[in-house]
This record gives structure tokens, C-alpha cells and sequence, in this order.
């Protein structure tokens, strides 16, 4: 297989899984979202295969979905599950022109019908198993990338509070040692809007000058605590949008022995999405390293 290809599918694959993700979520917006992310991980792969059979010459090219369906069916290509994804993609545009809001039911039904439609096809297009792709294989890191395929292994197997602790593994290392964000975050804060006095008390020898004093030791404390403050709330900006779900993954952490089977499946989900997807963007930023470290 092509690495272009592959790398299409892996990431249809996770959008599929952002999805997933949203749908666990049941308030109005997610629900949107989460028909949104279905469909158009149909469509990745629908454009995928249309192009691995020179159906299109790019994914590019812009093709309506039930027409890109039946070129793809005249080639004696057997899809799968074909009026449920029909009902999918009219449910989609309902939801973008009118403003339709998906039940619960509507979202639950479709993450199923998604999931076997790329399981299926997938595998018989692909010859490649759907949960075998992989999205660590998109981190350079090798220290990083070894870690989540763990955890993705772990949740393959089952072993859903071994996989969530292993994401936090995997968090723990890139925020402290591989991408040092609040070494980073604390260089931010004496950078960006501080004043002369703020970046005197942030210095390392600040503390020194009161050698032999004695409130030496009370404002050697008082000058780290200064800055951890200015870490913690710098540290939030590597966050971004990813802010509200790294509370939710600290909370999930702290509650893992009272969290039933059922839920720890759904959380271990959640977890592998949200530290995959948050390493992928600091990669992208330049923040995390590519080498073993």
C-alpha cells in the first residue's frame, strides 16, 4: 500500500474516532458534530478507493457522494451498508443547511453502522485491518510513539484502565521531558508582559542576593512559587482548544477505580483521541522532538 494511502486511512480513521468521542458527549452540539465526523470519514474512504482505481485523479476533485458511490459500485466494487450511509450523508447535510439537531438514538445507530461500513470495506479494498491502522504511526517521536501504540494494544485487548494509564504516560512524558512545555511555559512568562520587576523575581539567582539572611529561604520559595504560577497559567495556552478535555482527562484519571466497565471502555476511547490528537498538534507546532530522548 502506498504511505499516502495508508496514511488517508489512518486518518479517516480517527476522525471516525473523534466522532465517537463527541457522540459520548449527548449535548446538542457534539451530537451535530459527531454525524459530521462519520460522514466524512465515509467519505475519505470512499475518496480513497475512488482514487486507488483511477475512478478520480485526486481526493481532491469534488464529486457528489451518491454519484461517487455508484462510480465506485460500477467498477464491481461491493460497498456495504448502503442505505444506512445514504441516511448518514442526508442526516449530515440536514444538520449543515436546516439546522437539524440528530437524536441520541439517530447518533448511537450511525457510530455503529460507520464502524462496521469501514470495517468492511477497509479490509476488503485495503487489505489492511481497521483497527490495525494506527493513528501513533503519525508521531515522530519514537520514545512517544511507542507509548500510545501500548496503549492502543491495551485497549484492543481490553485493558482499559491499563490504556488510559499508559496515555497518561505518554502526556506526562512529552509535557515534563520530550516537549518540556512548562520549561517552555515558564520562559513565556518572562517574556510576554512582564514587567522588569516580574523578570528580576523569575530569575534563577534572584533569591541569592539575601544569602545569609533570614528570610533567605522565604524568598527563594517565594520566587519558585511566582513562577509556577506564571507556568500553570502559560502552560494553558499550549492547550488551546484542548483545555476543557485535559480537565475532563485529569478528572477521568483521579476516578478510575468508580468507574464501571462500560465507562471505562468510553474513557479509554476518549483518552487515546485526546492525547493523540494533542501530541499530533504540538508536533505540528514544532514543540515536541523527533528524536529519542
Amino acid at each position: 500500500m502506498l504511505e499516502s494511502e495508508l496514511k488517508k486511512l489512518i486518518l479517516a480513521k480517527g476522525i471516525f474516532l473523534h466522532g465517537c468521542t463527541h457522540a459520548t458527549a449527548k449535548d446538542e452540539v457534539s451530537r451535530c458534530l459527531a454525524i459530521h465526523h462519520f460522514d466524512f470519514a465515509v467519505e475519505m474512504v470512499l475518496k480513497s478507493i475512488a482514487v486507488k482505481k483511477n475512478i478520480l485523479t485526486s481526493s481532491r476533485r469534488d464529486l457528489d457522494f451518491k454519484k461517487l458511490w455508484s462510480k465506485i459500485t460500477e467498477k464491481g466494487i461491493d460497498l456495504p451498508l448502503r442505505m444506512r450511509m445514504f441516511d448518514l450523508h442526508d442526516l449530515r447535510n440536514l444538520i449543515q443547511h436546516a439546522g437539524t439537531v440528530p437524536s441520541l438514538e439517530d447518533v448511537t445507530n450511525f457510530k455503529g453502522y460507520v464502524e462496521s461500513f469501514l470495517e468492511q470495506v477497509v479490509k476488503n479494498e485495503f487489505s489492511v485491518a481497521f483497527d490495525e491502522l494506527s493513528l501513533a504511526c503519525l508521531i515522530h517521536n519514537p520514545k512517544l510513539k511507542k507509548l500510545l501504540q501500548e496503549a492502543e494494544s491495551l485497549f484492543k485487548e481490553g485493558k482499559y484502565k491499563e490504556c488510559i494509564s499508559m496515555c497518561d504516560e505518554a502526556l506526562i512524558r512529552a509535557t515534563f521531558e520530550i516537549g518540556d512545555i512548562f520549561s517552555k511555559a515558564g520562559m513565556l512568562t518572562g517574556y510576554f508582559g512582564a514587567s522588569d520587576e516580574l523578570k528580576k523575581v523569575l530569575s534563577k539567582d534572584y533569591a541569592e542576593k539575601y544569602k545569609g539572611k533570614e528570610f533567605y529561604e522565604a524568598i527563594k520559595e517565594l520566587s519558585r512559587a511566582i513562577l509556577q504560577v506564571g507556568q500553570a497559567s502559560t502552560g494553558m495556552q499550549f492547550l488551546d482548544e484542548f483545555r476543557a478535555k485535559f480537565l475532563k482527562f485529569r478528572e477521568l484519571i483521579n476516578a478510575l477505580d468508580r468507574r464501571t466497565d462500560e465507562e471505562l471502555k468510553e474513557d479509554a476511547q476518549f483518552s487515546l483521541d485526546f492525547v493523540t490528537t494533542l501530541l499530533l498538534k504540538w508536533q505540528e507546532e514544532g514543540v515536541l522532538s523527533s528524536d529519542m530522548m
